[in-house]
């Protein structure tokens, strides 16, 4: 795995994706959010924070440009405990979707990267926050969320 500019290289970020997602969605979303997370171009800087309690965790994304909102979002999962800040991009080529249309998420965090993945009602992609972490959680795990 390689960390480049805060965020993990999109082959690596495709990879461990899926398989985290691995027995936990069906392989039709593990596919199609495979496929997004590789062709997605455009980004936009971001930091953002995270905080677990084992099996919960809070989530925090801001997208710093001019406009930017910030995603607040509830997870269910397995984590390690604690928190931390997160330090990277947001990609998607639709910001407006992204903001208007995520209603749940996906966190996949190790010891050096963390990703959301957001997603629509119907649980496609529609956007990833990747980030350099500073913090002690690691785990997958899904949860609620949107932008304001």
């Amino acid at each position: 795995m390689s960390v480049e500019n805060n965020t993990i290289s999109k082959t690596s970020l495709v990879s461990e994706v899926s398989s985290a997602l691995q027995g936990k969605v069906s392989d039709s979303v593990i596919k199609s959010t495979a496929e997004v997370l590789a062709a997605q171009t455009t980004a936009y800087g971001a930091n953002g924070s995270i905080a677990s309690l084992v099996f919960y965790m809070k989530c925090q994304c801001t997208i710093t440009g001019s406009g930017g909102k910030t995603f607040n979002g509830s997870a269910w999962g397995v984590s390690f405990p604690g928190g931390g800040a997160l330090f990277g991009d947001v990609y998607t080529d639709n910001l407006n979707a992204l903001y208007a249309n995520t209603v749940s998420f996906t966190l996949v965090a190790t010891p050096v990267y963390t990703t959301f993945i957001f997603n629509d009602v119907h649980g496609n992609a529609l956007g990833s926050f990747q980030a350099g972490a500073v913090s002690t959680v690691s785990g997958t795990a899904g949860g609620s969320g949107s932008w304001s």
